[in-house]
Order: structure tokens, then sequence, then C-alpha cells
């Protein structure tokens, strides 16, 4: 009876795997809307390639402080998490803000 009862249950396990749907990747909302920066630091890295979602192009600004980038998703959103992939010369103080309106910041996250 245990062997039948460890058949039984190793059963379920595969069942319950198998019914189980897959994980989406996540909805990158910022992918190819208009982005606007303080500076670039060349042509070759410009605001429109922090978005556009291939992580070989990136922004680059100059080597002077404030610097920022702002990207206009075009209707209001809901944001579940902000990432930042940063290469060798990285910020380390930052802040992100969010408005509805463009002007108007909403919350700030340092």
């Amino acid at each position: 009876m245990a062997r039948v009862r460890s058949i039984c249950t190793v059963v379920a396990v595969l069942l319950g795997f198998a019914v189980v749907p897959a994980q989406a990747a996540p909805t990158l909302l910022s992918q190819g809307k208009p982005a606007l920066a303080s500076s670039t630091e060349n042509s070759g890295t410009p605001a429109s390639a922090a978005v556009d979602g291939n992580g070989d192009t990136r922004w680059s600004s100059e080597w002077s402080a404030p610097q920022w980038l702002r990207v206009d998703f075009g209707a209001s959103a809901t944001l579940s998490r902000v990432e930042l992939d940063w290469e060798g010369a990285y910020a380390t103080v930052f802040e992100i803000q969010v408005s509805a309106d463009g002007d108007a910041c909403s919350r700030s996250v340092r």
C-alpha cells in the first residue's frame, strides 16, 4: 500500500507541475517610448538607447552632475518595479520620479 501511495503522490506532484502556467516575462513599459535626456556623451549613446530593449546599447550622459533621463509612457501606467542596468561607470546617487502629467512629481525613490 505504501508503494501505491508513493506512486500516487509522485503522479499528483507531476500533474501539479504540469498545470502550473508559465510566468510571462514582465512587460517593458518604457520600450520604444520617447526618451529625453539632459545630455549625451556622444551620438552613439542617445537617450532612446536607454529604452530600446537592447542590452547591447545604452544611454550615456556627459561627465558632469546632475544628469537626468525622462521617458514618456504616453498614458498612465501601473509600475510594479523599476530596473536599472548599470555599466562600470554608474551613478552612486540617483532619484526615480514618476508623474501623471510630466510636471508634478508624485513619488520619489532614492
